[in-house]
């Protein structure tokens, strides 16, 4: 089973009858499918250091974006006038960081420049979040490579371009890159 290009250890589930209606409701083919550990940690990638403990998920468990870089992705959507506007749910994050930064405009200068101004979650290594008696500390994983679903509107399933706007701005070695991922 191939998740976002990587290769996973999987069960398909339900036989072609759950397949076929699956395929149906979603209009893709697609097949029910359970993630497969035979009774230990697995290898990932042929890393012995990067063990696959998160079943279907990237890199970590945990998904960041913070406001600010959702804002400034509109505003590059808007400066293109490509339509449709994105929140925070058309990356499927964890955690959605609010602060009291500005995203500023999506002027080609600004895209051209370091992106850490406008998506700060790139540069943070470990966030803390407190709570009455504990507190959880995330360490930074990496950066989140997007696929062509961000483009889907989760709630009308409509296609947007909400891909190639971030392609404008967060390209890097083949890679367009939205979000960080911690684990803890």
């Amino acid at each position: 089973i191939q998740v976002c290009g990587t290769l996973c250890k999987g069960n398909i589930w339900g036989g072609s009858i759950a397949a076929r209606w699956f395929s149906s409701v979603l209009g893709v083919r697609c097949w029910l499918a359970r993630h497969y550990d035979a009774g230990g940690e697995t290898e990932r990638n042929g890393s012995h250091d990067n063990i696959e403990r998160y079943a279907y998920c990237n890199e970590a468990s945990m998904l960041v974006v913070s406001q600010q870089s959702i804002s400034f992705l509109n505003s590059v959507i808007t400066a293109q006038g490509w339509g449709r506007l994105v929140e925070p749910r058309h990356f499927r994050p964890n955690i959605v960081i609010s602060s009291n930064c500005e995203g500023g405009d999506a002027s080609a200068m600004q895209m051209e420049r370091n992106q850490k101004g406008t998506n700060p979650e790139d540069s943070w290594e470990q966030i803390f979040i407190k709570g009455s008696a504990d507190a959880v500390e995330l360490t930074a994983v990496g950066k989140c490579a997007r696929c062509q679903m961000v483009d889907i509107d989760p709630s009308s399933g409509m296609k947007g371009n909400t891909l190639r706007a971030l392609a404008q701005y967060r390209r890097d070695r083949g890679h367009i890159n939205f979000g960080t991922f911690f684990s803890g």
